[in-house]
């Protein structure tokens, strides 16, 4: 193979593919981004050594993770008040850390691969890009942010998630991007007869993904509840500021107050009382008083002391039940590093101790936790960023009504992060094709039916209540029943194509 050397001009293509790619994602939607983004990174790879496609896979993956997860910055500086300096070199940090994945990529595939056929684009590109997203979103804990699926919410490949989830919609993607690449150039060849089967091929996939949106895989069960959703709107500085306790009290007790005599079911987000649940019980007791009365349930967001000066971050159910509320809870599973928790706390306890995060000396709840259950009602939930987790959300229980995900998203900021946030309880929907309700403190606040639409939204940045008639689900879809175990034998299927084409093509040069 003749050594192609790299200009400028390669990592700035490079760098400016990766950036165009998070235009794929919400607020923005513009999913044919997601297949024109990868097929042009493929072609950059093209004839260039393992080292090469490494390094312009890394420039991608600083477009990519710079321009999509900049927030972070948001959230360590601006509301976590660290130092501008700090706050970078940690921002720059994550983001070095994750463009190691698209990175790898390149390498993999060019160290491997070196061949330039069929198989390669088809089979090769895509399972090494599938395998590398799902060991991202549990390496290190894990950061399943802009999975490249997620942004197929509102296309026709969005019915491959209740079968195959978010991995699957990844894994048409890069083959309809490989297929691109193999159209291109087969077209230079004159080799008409791939052309047509390409193309063939990459209609079927299309065409294939928009008839199983059709599909009805759950059913109605029982009749419609009303459900409220309330947004408090109150500032992160303000939140955890012991002088401003008595706020997040009055504010959603009073958006509350008129929501008794309408709704079965209140919901309110993350943490909303910023108070731990023993400290917080004379209010806890007078809103649980207040739910049995008006003959409802009310959620909320609390720490609960756990052992040891540590918490859970937990949602309490208040109100219509014969148990006491410290019986009706859910505790967070997924915790975010340095944000809730500290991963190998004796080299970090300085650096969280200067950053001063409020409640960041949390633990874990259970993996297998109970549901939570109203009446004859059960309901999947989940907290903050828990829900971008495919396989935690997933579950085999065909008797969950509805998803909940209570969040507080005020931490991002004025950024696209509440978006990509939504769009993954979108996914989350398409996947166990059952309605969910996102609720966050300032937004974005909003109810999404089975098929993964919004169906209405609060604004961001302002405080008040999001009411509607939510239709419970029965039934159990492919991808809750099967997990990841279909997909595994399709990876492994390309994967022992693409092995057997390089055999085959190095015989052929002996």
């Amino acid at each position: 193979m003749k050594k192609i050397w790299l200009t400028l001009g390669d990592y700035v293509i490079a760098l400016l593919l990766g950036a165009g790619l998070t235009f794929a994602f919400a607020p923005y939607e513009i999913f044919p981004l997601a297949i024109i983004a990868p097929a042009g990174l493929l072609a950059l790879w093209l004839n260039k050594t393992p080292k090469q496609a490494f390094w312009l896979g890394f420039s991608f993956g600083v477009g990519l993770f710079g321009v999509g997860v900049y927030w972070v910055f948001i959230s360590i500086h601006t509301i976590g008040d660290v130092p501008t300096p700090l706050a970078v070199l940690i921002t720059s940090g994550m983001i070095a850390i994750l463009s190691l994945y698209p990175a790898l990529n390149g390498y993999f595939l060019q160290r491997f691969f070196p061949i330039n056929n069929t198989a390669k684009f088809v089979c090769a590109y895509p399972v090494i890009w599938v395998f590398l997203e799902w060991i991202r979103s549990f390496a290190f804990t894990g950061f399943p942010w802009l999975l490249l699926g997620y942004s197929q919410t509102n296309s026709p490949l969005k019915g491959y998630a209740p079968i195959f989830s978010v991995y699957g919609i990844s894994l048409a993607l890069i083959v309809t991007s490989g297929l691109l690449v193999n159209v291109f150039l087969s077209y230079k060849q004159k080799n008409y007869r791939t052309i047509y089967f390409s193309l063939l091929t990459l209609v079927a996939i299309w065409t294939v993904g928009s008839l199983l949106s059709l599909i009805p895989w759950t059913r109605t069960q029982g009749k419609p509840i009303p459900v409220s959703l309330v947004q408090g709107n109150i500032s992160q500085t303000l939140k955890w500021d012991p002088e401003h306790l008595q706020l997040s009290f009055d504010t959603y007790e009073n958006l509350t107050e008129p929501l008794w005599s309408k709704s079965k079911l209140i919901i309110w987000p993350e943490a909303a009382i910023p108070l731990p649940l023993p400290d917080a019980e004379t209010f806890v007791n007078k809103m649980d008083a207040k739910a049995k009365e008006n003959n409802a349930y009310l959620i909320m967001g609390i720490p609960i002391p756990a052992s040891n000066n540590t918490y859970y971050n937990s949602i309490v159910v208040l109100g219509k039940n014969d148990a006491h509320y410290n019986d009706m809870v859910y505790n967070k599973r997924q915790l975010v590093p340095f944000g809730e928790y500290t991963p190998l706390s004796h080299l970090f306890a300085n650096l969280l101790q200067f950053m001063d995060i409020p409640m960041s000396n949390m633990v874990s709840g259970k993996i297998n936790q109970t549901t939570l259950k109203f009446d004859d009602l059960q309901v999947l939930a989940s907290i903050c960023y828990e829900i971008a987790y495919p396989e935690l959300i997933n579950t085999r229980n065909k008797e969950i009504s509805f998803i909940l995900t209570v969040t507080n998203d005020a931490w991002f900021g004025k950024s696209n992060a509440e978006a990509q946030h939504l769009q993954m309880a979108q996914m989350r929907a398409l996947e166990l094709h059952r309605p969910a309700v996102f609720v966050s403190n300032d937004g974005i606040t909003a109810f999404i039916d089975e098929k993964g639409r919004v169906q209405t939204a609060l604004p961001q940045f302002e405080s008040g209540v999001l009411t509607a008639s939510l239709q419970p689900m029965y039934g159990i879809t492919p991808w809750m029943k099967n997990g990841m175990e279909p997909l595994f034998f399709i990876l492994i299927c390309l994967l022992v194509t693409a092995i057997l084409s390089v055999r085959k093509a190095k015989r052929s040069s002996h």
